[in-house]
C-alpha cells in the first residue's frame, strides 16, 4: 500500500469490511472497486462505487449492504462519517487529523511524495516521434515527442526500466526523394544553376545547405560510383538535424534503430522466414484498397500474411509482386527485434493516422508466440497551429511547416513541452503561439510557475524578516484549520493518485491538469491574505502561525517541483 494515499488507504480498509463480512467473494473483485475524490464537495472527501458493485454477487438489498458497510468504516479512526448515496455509493468524511498529518508526511517525503514501485522494474520499450529523416522536426512532431518523453520519465519514476527508442526511417520512396532533391541542389551548386525543385521534391530550403555541405566534402559526390555515399549523407546529415532538435526540446533516446540495418542485418528475413515456417504466409490478391477510385488499379499477386488470424481485418501484404518489401514487411522485423531483446511491454506512440496499423502490427507479433510480451500503441491527434485566428496547414514535402527551433526561440522549451500536454493526447490541440506569451492565468505554465516563484518570494521575505521555519514543532500545524487551508490539503492528497492513474493509463497530461488545479488553489488563498489579514501567510504577530503556512506552501512547492520535474521543465525561482 502506498503511504499517506488516503485513496488506497480507504480502498484497503473498505477491502477489510467485506473479507470479514463477505468471505465468499473473489479476489478480482476488489480491483473493481473505486475511491475517488467526489465532484461535489458535499458529498464528502472520498466515494467509493463498493455498493454497486457487490449487488451483483450477494442477496441483500443495497440499503442492508450499506448499513453493513457503514457500521464497520464508522470504527475506523480515519473516518468522521460515512453515508449511503444512491444509486450505489460511500462518501466518506475524513478526520482533519489525516489532513495534518499528511501535510507533516509530505514536507519530511519532498522527493520522494507520491510515487512508488508500480513497475517492479519491468522492461518497457517506448518508441516514439521516429519522424522520416528528410528534415528537421517541425511542430507537428512535437506533441508525440513531449507525450513519449513524458511517459517515459513518468514510469521511471514508478519501477520501470524504460528504453527509449527512435525509429530511423532509412528506405524507401521518401529516402529517394530526398536524395533526388539534393542532387538538383548539388548540380545547381556545380553548374551555377537555379533549377527549382519539381512538385515531387522537398520543397525545404534547409536542404540547399545539406547539399552546399556535402558538395564541399566531396566535390566529386554525383559521380556513379558515390550514389550509396550521397544517399548516407544525405540521411545522416538529417538525422544531426533532428538530433539538434531533440536536444533543444530536452529529450535524449537511448536508442536510435535504422530500418536499413535492420534489413542488412537480416533481421526482416529473419522473421519473415519463421512466418513462412509457421504456414502463415501465402501468394494471394487483396482488393482495392480504400480511396483508390478509377479503373486503372489491378490487383497483382504478393506475398500476404494471414494477419487475419490474430485480429486483424484483413490479411496483409508482405512482399509485392515485383519483389521488393512492403512497409509492413520492415514493421515486421523491427518489432520481431524489439520482442527478441526481452522487453516485458512494447508501447509504441503513433500520430492519429497510424492507428489502422495496430492491428496489423500486433497480430505479427502475436504470430511469434511472444506470449508474455504486452503491445499497446497510443494515438496522438494532430496539432492545429494557430495564427492570426487561422489554422496553418503545413507540408513537409511543400516546405511550409514551422520549424521546432523556430517555436523554442520564440516561446521557450518549458512552454512547448507543457502546452502539448493540456489535451489529452487522443484529442484535438489548438496550439495558439500568443496564449503562450501571455503572462495571465490563461496561460497554464505562467500560472504554474508564478506559483512556485510566489512561495519563493514568501520565503525570501521571511528570511529578510528573519522568520525562520521550525519543522520540530508539531503542534503549529494544528494551527492550520480554516476550510482553505484544509482543501489546499486535500488538492495535495490527490497526488499520489494523479501519479498512479497517469501511469496505469498512460496518460501523462494528467500531472499537466494537476499542477494548473494545485496552482490555482494555492493562488486563490494566497490572494485571499490581500484582503483578509486572517488570512496572511506571513505574520510577524503570530510567528507560530507563520511557520505552519510556510509548512504547508512548501508542500505545495514542493509537489509542484515534483510535477514540473516528471515535464523535464525547470521550476522558475523568480518571475
Amino acid at each position: 500500500m502506498a503511504k499517506m494515499n488516503i485513496y488506497s488507504e480507504i480502498k484497503e480498509i473498505i477491502k477489510h469490511s467485506l473479507n470479514k463480512r463477505f468471505k465468499y467473494i473473489e479476489n478480482n473483485f476488489f480491483e473493481k472497486i473505486t475511491c475517488e475524490k467526489p465532484n461535489e464537495e458535499s458529498h464528502g472527501d472520498v466515494a467509493s462505487n463498493v455498493v454497486l458493485l457487490i449487488l451483483k454477487h450477494i442477496n441483500l438489498e443495497r440499503e442492508e449492504i450499506a448499513e453493513i458497510l457503514i457500521k464497520d468504516l464508522k470504527k475506523n479512526s480515519l473516518i468522521s462519517d460515512v453515508y449511503f448515496q444512491q444509486p450505489g455509493f460511500l462518501n466518506m468524511k475524513i478526520n482533519n487529523d489525516y489532513w495534518l498529518k499528511l501535510l507533516s508526511y509530505i514536507n519530511k517525503n519532498k522527493q520522494d511524495y507520491g510515487f512508488k514501485n508500480i513497475g517492479n522494474g519491468k522492461h518497457i520499450n517506448l518508441e516514439f516521434i521516429s519522424a522520416n529523416p528528410t528534415g528537421p522536426l517541425h511542430i507537428g512532431h512535437v506533441r508525440g515527442a513531449v507525450f513519449g518523453d513524458v511517459l517515459g520519465n513518468l514510469m521511471e519514476k514508478n519501477g520501470y526500466n524504460v528504453t527509449k527508442e527512435y525509429y530511423v526511417n532509412d528506405l524507401g520512396n521518401q529516402i529517394d526523394t530526398l536524395v533526388k532533391t539534393i542532387e538538383l541542389h548539388i548540380t545547381n551548386i556545380k553548374n551555377k544553376t537555379k533549377i527549382k525543385p519539381d512538385k515531387t521534391m522537398y520543397q525545404g530550403a534547409y536542404l540547399k545547405d545539406i547539399a552546399e555541405k556535402i558538395f564541399n566534402e566531396s566535390s566529386n559526390i554525383l559521380d556513379a560510383e558515390n550514389e550509396n555515399v550521397l544517399k548516407n549523407k544525405s540521411v545522416n546529415e538529417n538525422i544531426k538535424l533532428i538530433k539538434e532538435d531533440l536536444k533543444r526540446l530536452g529529450i535524449n533516446f537511448d536508442v536510435f534503430t535504422s530500418e536499413k540495418e535492420l534489413h542488412y542485418k537480416g533481421l526482416v528475413d529473419e522473421a519473415i522466414n519463421k512466418l513462412k515456417k509457421k504456414e502463415l504466409l501465402y501468394k494471394g490478391k487483396l482488393g482495392k484498397p480504400k480511396g483508390i477510385e478509377g479503373k486503372d488499379w489491378v490487383s497483382s499477386e504478393q506475398i500476404l500474411f494471414k494477419s487475419k488470424n490474430f485480429g486483424d481485418d484483413s490479411d496483409r501484404a508482405i512482399k509485392k509482386s515485383d519483389g521488393t518489401w512492403t512497409y509492413f514487411a520492415s514493421d515486421i522485423g523491427y518489432h520481431y527485434d524489439k520482442a527478441k531483446r526481452g522487453f516485458d511491454e512494447i508501447i509504441n506512440i503513433w500520430g492519429a493516422d497510424h492507428a489502422g496499423y495496430i492491428k496489423r502490427v500486433s497480430s505479427a507479433i502475436k504470430a511469434f508466440d511472444f506470449n508474455s510480451l504486452k503491445f499497446s500503441v497510443k494515438l496522438c491527434q494532430i496539432v492545429n497551429i494557430i495564427d492570426n485566428n487561422k489554422i496553418l496547414k503545413m507540408s513537409k514535402r511543400a516546405g511550409n511547416f514551422i520549424l521546432l527551433k523556430d517555436v523554442i526561440e520564440s516561446i521557450g522549451k518549458d512552454a512547448l513541452r507543457f502546452f502539448m500536454l493540456i489535451r489529452k493526447n487522443d484529442a484535438h490541440l489548438d496550439f495558439n503561439l500568443e496564449k503562450c506569451l501571455s503572462e495571465t492565468k490563461e496561460n497554464p505554465i505562467f500560472y504554474v510557475q508564478y506559483a512556485h516563484a510566489r512561495i519563493n518570494s514568501i520565503k525570501n521575505l521571511m528570511n529578510n524578516k528573519k522568520i525562520f521555519l521550525d519543522e520540530k514543532s508539531s503542534e503549529q500545524l494544528e494551527l492550520i484549520n480554516t476550510k482553505e487551508e484544509i482543501s489546499i490539503i486535500k488538492t495535495l492528497s490527490l497526488w499520489p493518485k494523479i501519479i498512479e492513474t497517469s501511469v496505469i493509463y498512460r496518460e501523462p497530461h494528467r500531472i499537466v491538469f494537476y499542477l494548473v488545479e494545485l496552482a490555482s488553489i494555492f493562488h486563490m488563498f494566497w490572494n485571499m491574505g490581500k484582503t483578509n489579514n486572517d488570512y496572511r501567510i506571513v505574520c510577524e504577530k503570530n510567528i507560530k502561525l507563520t511557520n505552519a503556512r510556510l509548512i504547508l506552501i512548501e508542500a505545495v512547492q514542493a509537489v509542484l517541483k515534483s510535477g514540473l520535474n516528471i515535464l523535464s521543465i525547470k521550476p522558475v525561482e523568480k518571475m
